[in-house]
């Protein structure tokens, strides 16, 4: 027997664009059917941004107990033990899942377990593990979210070769390990890991890691990643990969305009992007538009078909969490009528590594195709009480503005705490704030905070800390 359900609104995957809007949907008194074929929380939450934040915690934390003698904090003996980070890292996904699922549940979302499907622009047929059941909806939001990309000749087993999500799965920790990719995925995980002691190489295809944000910050990250003893090759493209013995890896990779040479290690994680899950969900059936295989959405999240959203790494935006949330809220308050369109003028964008990387609005380069009269200004962490006190006195803070408006474009930091930081300007940037406005507000002190104050006051000229 068919099972059949009848909604207002139909999400079609649980991860965070997704639950987003089934609960955002249901406490709008809307009747909700989420369908998710696996763990709740999608990508980020299961083995995304949580899990690898949690092993960063950790890898942090034997860093900070190695270095605590500047404290005057002398141990005896400082040991790691990887199975209890992996339990640590564990325990904080499954308490936030669970949480999710707990409001999933307390908003009277009916959530259906198995793989759905598109059969007309108002029904869904679900395959789970009892049969088929076939939902019927006014409206429904598409969030099934993305996947890695694999690269040829290095199709990932999950044993020499891993993608991010089998490498939070490893029992124990690799000797050498190479990362293919130098973006957000794999700068961080050399950062964790290599904290972990492990010997790093990283191999970047561009000439710069994280090859979107701005060069000064890749340079800048570069050369901290480099001080803690992590190889980075760029301009250099992965060739293929061979077993040496029993336990070996050799990685071939080229240089530009040199010789290929082998890089041996035990394992290889490749990172080189994701690609949006499209596939085998109905899509073509119902005729919703697509481009670079991604689904085409307006301002509402709206696809071409008027009663069918898309939200999330499904669609051509920035892949971050907290862009499918905004895109959520987005897409199901213009389903129930109310005024709502997506803005992607202020978003910031985070990197976990060693110093953390946060930045929004325009980088240096892009403000100045746009701009007639540029104005950047930096200080420096070192220049800041609290960053000496807590030891994090590597990095910077830049602030792009237009030098006629003095409207703030684009900030950019580098350094501890970088992704907290970020949230004032964020706000500046989406309200087209001015410098002054950063400047007549009242930073408290001693704080990492007083940096954001110090950036503004150098637009006049006025900083106090710094030359």
């Amino acid at each position: 027997m068919v099972e059949k359900y009848k909604a207002d609104i139909a999400v079609l995957g649980g991860g965070p664009g997704g639950y987003a809007a089934a609960i955002l949907a249901a406490r709008l008194k809307a009747r909700v059917v989420l369908i998710e074929k696996n763990k709740i929380g999608g990508t980020c939450l299961n083995v995304g941004c949580i899990p690898t934040k949690a092993l960063k915690r950790c890898s942090d934390a034997y860093s900070q107990a190695k270095s605590l003698e500047q404290y005057e904090v002398h141990l005896d003996e400082v040991c790691f033990n990887f199975s209890e980070a992996m339990n640590f890292k564990e325990q904080v996904v499954n308490q936030l899942v669970m949480g999710v699922e707990y409001l999933v549940k307390a908003n009277n979302v009916t959530l259906i377990k198995g793989t759905g499907k598109l059969v007309d622009s108002h029904k869904l047929v679900v395959t789970t593990e009892q049969g088929e059941e076939e939902i019927t909806a006014e409206n429904i939001i598409i969030a099934t979210g993305a996947e890695e990309i694999e690269i040829p000749g290095f199709e990932t087993d999950g044993v020499n070769i891993l993608n991010s999500t089998q490498m939070l799965s490893i029992k124990k920790l690799p000797k050498r390990l190479v990362i293919i990719g130098g973006g957000v995925i794999g700068v961080e995980f050399a950062a964790i890991f290599r904290k972990m002691g492990v010997e790093i190489t990283l191999v970047e295809l561009t000439s710069h890691l994280i090859p979107t944000e701005d060069r000064e910050l890749s340079e800048n990250l570069q050369k901290s990643l480099e001080k803690e003893g992590i190889a980075v090759y760029t301009e250099c493209s992965a060739q293929a990969v061979n077993r040496i013995g029993e336990n070996n890896l050799a990685v071939k990779v080229k240089f530009k305009d040199e010789e290929a040479k082998q890089l041996t290690c035990d394992q290889v994680l490749v990172c080189v992007g994701r690609k949006a899950n499209t596939r085998g969900i109905g899509l073509e059936t119902v005729g919703v538009q697509m481009e670079r295989g991604t689904i085409v959405t307006d301002k509402h999240m709206q696809t071409n078909i008027d009663n069918i959203y898309a939200v999330g790494d499904i669609t051509g935006s920035i892949q971050l969490a907290h862009v499918a949330y905004s895109e959520a809220r987005t897409a199901v308050l213009h389903i129930r009528e109310k005024a709502a369109e997506i803005d992607y003028t202020a978003v910031p964008r985070c990197i976990f590594t060693t110093p953390e990387i946060a930045s929004v609005g325009l980088t240096e380069k892009a403000a100045r195709e746009n701009y007639n009269n540029v104005k950047v200004t930096r200080f420096p962490f070192v220049g800041n009480g609290k960053a000496l006190i807590e030891g994090y006195t590597a990095g910077f803070i830049k602030m792009i503005a237009d030098g006629e408006t003095e409207r703030i474009l684009g900030v950019s930091i580098v350094g501890e705490r970088a992704p907290e930081l970020i949230a004032e300007v964020t706000l500046a940037i989406h309200k087209k704030m001015q410098v002054k406005d950063i400047i007549e507000t009242i930073h408290a002190h001693p704080t990492l905070s007083e940096i954001m104050g110090e950036v503004s006051l150098a637009q006049w000229g006025l900083n106090l800390h710094s030359m």
